[in-house]
C-alpha cells in the first residue's frame, strides 16, 4: 500500500510514528516547509536551536517548494505551493491513500483540494479542539469555513476525546472516524526514564513548569497558586524552557522568595535525565492547548500532572486523584486547592506511579501506529 504524507516540517512527536510505519506499508513524507533555527525561537521556544534527535532518518521523505515570501508554519500564508508541482508529485507517486497533517497553512488546504478534486481517499490527523476561544464572529465564520473543509476529506484520525467531539459537531459521522492518539517516542522515553539519578532537590516537592514562557501557557496563575500554597516552604518550582516571559517570571518567583531552579531550554536527548526525573508533579496552566504532549512524556515516567481544564489531554490522560488533578482554568483558587491537595496526599505516602503508568499506557507509539494501520487497511 503506497501512502504520502503531508506535515508542515519535521516534528519530534510526529517522526517516530513515520517510523513505525514504513515497517509496515510503503509511506513517504512530503514536507512543506525548511524549518530554521530561527524560525523555532520565533515559534516561541524563545532560543535558536534544533532537535538534538535525528528527525529524518528511517523513513522516506522529501520536500516540496514553498512559495511563500514569508515562510512559517504558523501563518496561513507562510505556506504556498506551486500547483504544477503538487500534479507532478501524484503522477509519480500514484498513492493509495493520503494523509494530511491539518488543514493550516494554506499549503495543507491546496493539497485537501487536490485529492477532494482528483478522488483520492484521504485520511486527516488535527488535534483541534472545541475549547479553543473565538469570538463570536471568527466562531460563526469558522463554523462555515471548518464544515467546507471537513467535507472534502474521507476519514479522520482523532488524537483524543476532545478531539473526536470537535469532529463530531462538525458533522463527521462515526464510519469517518479512527482513533489514532497523541504519543511520544515511548521507547526513547521509558528508556532515558530508567537511566535517571537520585533527585538532588529530594527534600522538596519538586514541581514543574515546561514548555514555552508565553502568555497562552498561563505561567504566572502557576506562581500565584504556589505564593498562596500553605505549602509554599516545601515547594521547588523548576522551569524548563525559555521565552518572552522569563524575566518578569524570575522577579516575581524572587519577590515572594519561592524556591525554584530555572533549567533553560533542555533539548529531547537531555530533557529527562535534567529535567523530568527531578518531578513530583508537572503542571500546565495554559489557557488553551490543544492536547499538551509533555504531560504524555512525563507520564511515561510515573510522573502525575495537574492541567486546566483547556489542555485537551485532560479527559484522555488525568483521572482525578489518580494521575493527577484537573483545575478551572485561569482560577488561581481551583489551582492552590489542587496542588494543596497533592502535596498532603504525598506527605501521606500515596504513590501516584502506578494509576499513571496505566493511564499512559493506552496511549503509546505502538497503540497509535495500530490506529493508523487499523484505519488506513480497514
Amino acid at each position: 500500500m503506497k501512502v504520502l504524507t503531508f506535515a508542515t516540517h519535521p516534528i519530534q512527536y510526529q517522526v517516530p510514528i513515520y517510523r513505525e510505519l514504513s515497517k509496515h506499508i510503503n509511506l513517504k513524507v512530503i514536507y512543506l516547509l525548511k524549518q530554521t533555527k530561527k524560525g523555532q525561537a520565533d515559534a516561541g521556544f524563545g532560543v535558536e536551536f534544533e532537535w538534538d534527535i535525528p528527525l529524518l532518518e528511517g523513513y522516506e521523505h522529501e520536500y516540496l517548494t514553498n512559495l511563500s515570501k514569508n515562510p512559517s508554519s504558523s501563518k496561513y500564508d507562510g505556506i504556498v505551493l506551486d500547483r504544477n508541482e503538487i500534479s507532478i508529485l501524484f503522477d509519480e507517486e500514484r498513492p493509495d491513500a493520503v494523509i494530511i497533517n491539518g488543514w493550516f497553512p494554506q499549503g495543507m488546504k491546496q493539497i485537501i483540494d487536490y485529492t477532494y478534486k482528483n478522488n483520492i481517499t484521504s485520511f486527516c490527523r488535527g488535534d483541534s479542539t472545541l475549547m479553543m476561544p473565538n469570538n463570536l464572529i471568527k466562531k460563526i465564520a469558522k463554523e462555515i469555513y471548518i464544515r467546507t473543509i471537513l467535507r472534502k476529506i474521507n476519514y479522520f484520525l482523532y488524537v483524543g476525546y476532545e478531539n473526536k467531539k470537535y469532529y463530531q459537531h462538525f458533522g463527521v459521522s462515526e464510519k469517518r472516524l479512527f482513533p489514532a492518539y497523541h504519543c511520544v517516542n515511548t521507547h526513547f522515553f521509558k528508556q532515558q526514564f530508567s537511566k535517571i539519578m537520585p533527585n538532588r532537590y529530594a527534600s522538596f516537592i519538586n514541581i514543574g513548569f515546561v514548555g514555552k514562557f508565553i502568555d497562552i501557557k498561563n505561567p504566572f496563575l502557576l506562581i500565584n497558586a504556589l505564593i498562596q500554597s500553605k505549602y509554599k516552604h516545601l515547594i521547588n518550582l523548576l522551569l524548563i524552557g525559555d521565552g518572552p516571559l522569563k524575566e518578569q517570571m524570575i522577579n516575581l518567583i524572587e519577590k515572594h522568595q519561592i524556591h525554584y531552579q530555572y533549567l533553560g531550554f533542555l533539548n529531547q536527548s537531555e530533557i529527562v535525565n535534567k529535567g523530568y526525573s527531578l518531578l513530583d508533579l508537572l503542571v500546565l496552566p495554559s489557557y488553551s492547548e490543544t492536547w499538551g504532549l509533555v504531560v504524555n512524556e512525563v507520564m511515561t515516567g510515573g510522573i502525575p500532572c495537574i492541567v486546566s481544564n483547556r489542555v485537551g489531554c485532560y479527559s484522555d490522560l488525568i483521572v482525578e486523584g489518580k494521575t493527577g488533578y484537573i483545575f478551572e482554568s485561569n482560577s488561581v483558587d481551583s489551582l492552590t486547592q489542587r496542588i494543596d491537595t497533592f502535596i498532603e496526599k504525598k506527605l501521606n505516602g500515596h504513590d501516584f506511579k502506578p494509576a499513571v503508568l496505566h493511564q499512559i499506557e493506552n496511549y503509546s507509539l505502538e497503540n497509535t501506529v495500530k490506529g493508523y494501520l487499523d484505519a488506513l487497511i480497514k
